[in-house]
């Protein structure tokens, strides 16, 4: 099935994801893949209907990736999906409010 939306990852997401990436790879080898695994998930719904998930600061939208607590935080354009950030869920939301 082709994608309704095209998922587009924002430089500063990408080196976020490769931090948590190598954090899990380091506590345990796999765990890792199983973050991209889950997180491959949630771009999946993403690109079929990004409207979904709740926003949470102006037009900024959360998805929430499965068990490991990351938050992938996004905005809608036309049918594009900016990913502006991917986080824990702990971490300091301030941090991407800036960014797109």
């Amino acid at each position: 099935m082709i994608p309704l939306y095209q998922v587009i990852i924002q430089p500063e997401a990408e080196a976020e994801l490769d931090e948590a990436y190598a954090y899990f790879e380091s506590q345990q080898p796999g765990l890792g893949f199983e973050l991209l695994a889950n997180l491959s998930e949630t771009i999946s719904l993403l690109e079929d209907n990004p409207l979904i998930f709740q926003k949470v600061y102006g037009e900024k939208r959360r998805a929430i990736v499965k068990r490991f607590g990351y938050n992938v935080i996004y905005k809608v354009v036309d049918k594009n999906v900016f990913i502006l950030a991917i986080m824990h869920g702990n971490r300091d939301p301030w941090h991407w409010k800036i960014r797109g």
